[in-house]
């Protein structure tokens, strides 16, 4: 009966409430046109590049582009992306708090809706950094459900303190904590599609990607999926490869490069929120040291203090909310002394704790590992994907290091990152990257 609920309430397209599938709950469909589901995304890029301050109107007109030059799956044969139905579902699952503790997360997962089709790949997809807690999957269409037209499952994990758990402290830079609760969403993505009676293709796999925060988010993913999950709910699950985005893989070198070259790059605040997530994601490794610590006395007299101390957006706009005092890209200017020299049991203290979330220690990946990283990013320094490609690729790996064409800056590489993503079919993009 319970799986009955389910399969009206995705063949109506109406609400009702919410009813359980295992661990996975429906709180919400919305079924779209592809055009109503691209202009969606972008309205949701928009605001997510808005509250960072940066220009959106020509980000929009090329990723726009892209979309209407691409061959998307369903554009073969008897079907079309302008025949099919894109049905976006939010749902709710059950997965551990920061602390270990039952909790329950929310998440996004978009399906073609055509008769006698069956998806051949699922997309699990970690998106940028998180400049709103806002602005989330669950309720706000990623652009990159367009790649829904690929005939792809795509799962859209809300991070903590998004969706559902908004309010709640979002631990920025926690990467394994990540990957525990992204694959619990994906099972429950995967129990809902099968629910619903969705078939899928005999040859069903996963492939994994994100940018920036998603891209960190998404090699530690492919970590947890292959040292930790059971074979049972890999085998399900099938990951085929990851594609990893300008992203933080190892927490502590990013410190550590910053220290060595004095200059934290053109994103302080990507250090000050890492810093800050050790507090609410790692915080029994710290004893009882408090963020004051960390910090230099010339942030605490700016403000700094304070503003890390507040659990809402307001880190991102920290430039703004300072009246432009803070223009520094000198780690000197936000940390204490003894945080910057790497002998100190101060900075050990804060190392450990980094490393809970290390993703290139302890594992050989066995799947294809792609990071796409520009060597003009001021905010992740090149050299700290150069080091993780050197670290895992050592063990015998399988893990490629490539730059796109055009190297750019941190957030105009996103654009770049996406636009890859989109020229090209991903079965084409991983036999290109993959060399398979």
């Amino acid at each position: 009966m319970k799986s009955l609920y389910i399969t009206l309430l995705l063949i109506l397209s109406i609400q009702l409430p919410a009813q359980s599938v295992q661990d996975a709950c429906v709180t919400d469909i919305r079924d779209f046109t592809f055009t109503e589901l691209m202009n969606e995304g972008l309205n949701t890029m928009a605001r997510q590049l808005d509250i960072l301050h940066v220009p959106v109107r020509q980000f929009k007109f090329v990723i726009k582009g892209h979309i209407r030059r691409h061959h998307f799956a369903l554009n073969k044969g008897k079907n079309s992306v302008k025949k099919t139905t894109f049905r976006a579902i939010s749902f709710t699952y059950t997965s551990i708090s920061p602390q270990g503790d039952p909790v329950t997360l929310s998440g996004l997962v978009t399906i073609p809706i055509l008769p006698d089709n069956k998806p051949s790949r699922m997309l699990v997809y970690h998106r940028i950094m998180a400049p709103s807690y806002t602005i989330t999957p669950s309720r706000d269409i990623p652009i990159e459900a367009v790649l829904t037209a690929d005939n792809t499952i795509c799962v859209f994990p809300d991070y903590y303190g998004c969706g559902v758990t908004e309010g709640k402290p979002h631990p920025y830079i926690a990467l394994n904590y990540h990957a525990r609760c992204a694959t619990d969403c994906v099972l429950a993505a995967l129990d809902i599609v099968q629910d619903a009676g969705i078939a899928l293709s005999d040859d069903f796999y996963t492939w994994n990607t994100g940018y920036s925060q998603g891209g960190g988010y998404a090699m530690a993913m492919h970590k947890y999926i292959e040292t930790v999950l059971p074979d049972s709910l890999a085998q399900r699950i099938n990951l085929r490869w990851s594609l990893c985005g300008d992203g933080v893989y190892k927490p502590i070198n990013l410190y550590e490069t910053a220290i060595s070259r004095s200059n934290m790059g053109s994103t302080p605040t990507v250090y000050l929120q890492g810093l800050r997530s050790l507090f609410y994601a790692h915080s029994d490794c710290l004893g009882d040291l408090q963020l004051r610590d960390f910090l230099s006395d010339k942030a605490i007299e700016t403000g700094i203090d304070s503003i890390l101390l507040v659990n809402d957006d307001s880190l991102w706009d920290l430039v703004y909310r300072l009246d432009n005092r803070v223009e520094s890209a000198d780690p000197n200017y936000y940390f204490n002394p003894m945080v910057l020299d790497t002998n100190t049991s101060l900075f050990k203290t804060m190392a450990a704790a980094f490393d809970l979330d290390d993703c290139v220690e302890g594992w050989t990946p066995q799947s294809p590992v792609i990071m796409l990283h520009s060597k003009n990013d001021n905010c992740i320094p090149y050299q700290h994907a150069v080091m993780t490609y050197r670290k895992l690729e050592g063990k015998g790996g399988s893990v490629k290091l490539v730059n796109p064409s055009i190297n750019k800056a941190h957030v105009s590489t996103s654009i770049i990152y996406f636009s890859k993503l989109l020229r090209i079919r991903e079965d084409k993009l991983y036999q290109k990257l993959a060399g398979r």
